[in-house]
């Protein structure tokens, strides 16, 4: 029986995270920030928070699945 694993290989995407603390004036902290950055893009994308780099992650991911899944069944 063939290994799945070898009929399709994982496939990888690179982003670089980078993460940061904003402080005030007087010091002290006020936010985290963090951005991706798209190695094969080149594009930078921004966050305010822990919350809004999830949810892009997961677009991003059911995206990338989904024109997997179409690019599969147009080939057939």
């Amino acid at each position: 029986m063939p290994n799945p694993t070898h009929l399709h290989p994982p496939r990888y995407h690179h982003f670089v995270l980078l993460v940061w603390e904003e402080r005030g004036a007087d010091g002290h902290h006020i936010a985290w920030r963090l951005s991706l950055q798209d190695s094969q893009k080149e594009e930078r994308i921004g966050f305010k928070n822990l919350d809004e780099l999830t949810a892009f992650l997961e677009r991003w991911m059911k995206s990338s699945s989904e024109d997997d899944s179409n690019k599969k069944e147009m080939s057939k």
